[in-house]
């Protein structure tokens, strides 16, 4: 083997074990993630999860509500493998769940999820 040659395989063995960054390992790729209005009636009006992408990402978006023992469960899926672009989204909820009822008084929390990667933040609903 000449040396150009050994050279070259020694460079591919060396790339081939490399992880190069993608997207997904950037922290910010999810920002300004947040609720407008951050506490809403449900009765009277919905609300928005908005958030913007660094790059384009496959997401789901849903609410979950952690009960008193800390366990977390799905109240609402609002999209599922969405394919979404770079900037700024949008969802809207109504405050209901995925059985059509109204969801009741409480915090919950908004989740952007990005294959393994979770993105999140809390919305409030309350009733006069």
């Amino acid at each position: 083997m000449h040396n150009h040659e050994l050279f070259w395989l020694i460079i591919l063995s060396l790339l081939s074990s490399c992880k190069l960054p993608s997207a997904l390992d950037d922290p910010e790729l999810v920002s300004s993630l947040r609720f407008s209005p951050s506490a809403f009636d449900s009765f009277k009006s919905n609300t928005q999860i908005l958030y913007s992408l660094k790059s384009p990402a496959t997401l789901n978006a849903y609410i979950l509500k952690v009960d008193s023992t800390g366990k977390e469960y799905l109240v609402k899926t609002l999209v599922l493998n969405a394919a979404e672009s770079k900037g700024s989204h949008a969802h809207t909820w109504l405050g209901d769940t995925d059985d059509g009822l109204f969801a009741p008084t409480g915090t919950y929390i908004g989740v952007i999820q990005i294959q393994q990667r979770r993105f999140e933040s809390t919305v409030l609903i309350f009733h006069y």
